[in-house]
This record gives structure tokens, sequence and C-alpha cells, in this order.
């Protein structure tokens, strides 16, 4: 594991049983086919799984807390995955988007940033949370973070119930699995701002 001054991986953050019934929970999830290209002009291949779990249309000024915590009974293990993440924080924060995405192979990430276009990117936070049961490294399907030059400064391994906390916004990519992989990669994303009052 390669982390660099904007990364913390927690690999105990979360109970043991809250990372099982959190891996449980996202494996029986939906997932919905999108073509991010036709909303964002990133790039044609830029298609990926993924499914909203809390979201407004106000984008990244909402604040869909109040939201993620009153998803259905099923879905409660996101919530307290969410009070972990918040908790392990000394700033307030603002959460303004919850999605679960997945990667099989041949579904390329691409690097990018959560808001290329924010005013105060340093105050910006993505938290990764990999809820796949087990995880091989012959699989693939490292997170990498790169500096402005397109150096890889931090790369990390989907290891079942770590946490990857991403400070500042810096370009990063979610790799694909490998050709052997025998699931799709899973990941638990939160995007937030801190916050002064």
């Amino acid at each position: 594991m390669l982390t660099g001054s904007n990364v913390e991986v927690l690999d105990d953050l979360l109970p043991p049983e809250l990372k099982v019934s959190l891996c449980e929970t996202v494996s029986w999830m939906p997932m919905y086919f999108i073509n991010r290209w036709k909303r964002f002009k990133s790039h044609e291949l830029d298609m990926h799984w993924h499914y909203p779990l809390a979201y407004d249309d106000a984008g990244h000024t909402a604040d869909v807390e109040p939201q993620l915590l009153e998803l259905d009974e099923g879905l409660q293990a996101i919530a307290q995955c969410w009070k972990h993440v918040k908790a392990s924080h000394h700033e307030r924060l603002r959460l303004y988007e919850c999605s679960l995405s997945a990667n099989a192979f041949g579904t390329e990430g691409r690097i990018h940033r959560d808001m290329s276009n924010a005013a105060e990117p340093e105050r910006h936070r993505t938290a990764l949370v990999y809820c796949n049961g087990e995880w091989d490294p012959n699989w693939a399907g490292e997170t990498l973070v790169l500096d402005a030059q397109g150096e890889i400064t931090a790369g990390v391994m989907p290891r079942p119930g770590r946490v990857m906390k991403i400070a500042g916004d810096p370009p990063h990519v979610g790799r694909s699995v490998s050709r052997i992989c025998p699931t799709d990669r899973r990941v638990l994303i939160f995007k937030y701002w801190t916050v002064d009052h």
C-alpha cells in the first residue's frame, strides 16, 4: 500500500460485524449501467455500474445526510458506515452525495477529480469503502491517486471493509479488475466538504 500526504487508509475504522453486514448489503443491490460521457463529456469509454443512495439536484451544494440516515432498514449498514467515517474527522462535514459504484472486467475507470471546478478544492473530501467480502490481489482493481504531473502518489488495494479517505480532490482513478476476477468491484462512495460552521 502506498499512501501520500492527502490519503489515509483505515482498515479498522469499521467494526468487524459492520464490515460483514455492509458487504452482504451491497452484494444484492441492483446496479445501473451509466454512460458518464453523455453527462460529463469525459471520454467515450467512461461507463460503469452505479447506484445512487443519497443525492440531490443541488449537486455539491446539497446536504444529503438526513436522506442517507432515513434509508430503509435493510440499508442501515450504509448509514452506520457514514457515521464511522464522519466520526473519524475532526472537522464539521457536509455530505453532498453517496453512491455505490461497481466495475467489472472491461469497464475502465478514468483519471478524474470529483469537483474539477471547485472554488476551494482543499475542503473537498472523498471516502471510499471497499465492499467485496473477499479480494485477491491478482484481481487488480486498485485505486490510484496522482499528482499534478500525472505521477502516482498513492495506490490502495480494495480489501474488504477498508476505508480510503482522500483529501483535497487530487486526480484519482479506480482501475479495472483483471480478466480472472470472478466478481465486480463494489465501492461505497461518500463525497463531502469540510465546513467552518
